[in-house]
């Protein structure tokens, strides 16, 4: 498999943005817990891991996101 360069820029890197970023939204309605940079990133990565016939939808975020606080807090306590 052919893998995009920017894959594993992704791959390699730890974003914790709190500023606007992104989240792949699945369509089987799970929602990627790794913030993206850019909607760029994240459509590129999700294109390149989704399964076949499945869909996604990139969606926006900002500093006040859910998702990050409950991941960075599970993090903290070692759960995740």
């Amino acid at each position: 498999m052919d893998v995009h360069p920017l894959v594993r820029k992704i791959a390699a890197s730890d974003t914790t943005n709190s500023a606007t970023h992104y989240h792949i939204f699945w369509s089987n309605e799970s929602l990627d817990w790794k913030p993206f940079p850019t909607k760029e990133e994240a459509t590129i990565l999700a294109d390149q891991i989704k399964k076949p016939d499945e869909g996604f939808t990139v969606v926006e975020r900002d500093g006040q996101c859910e998702r990050c606080k409950i991941f960075k807090s599970a993090s903290k306590n070692g759960a995740a």
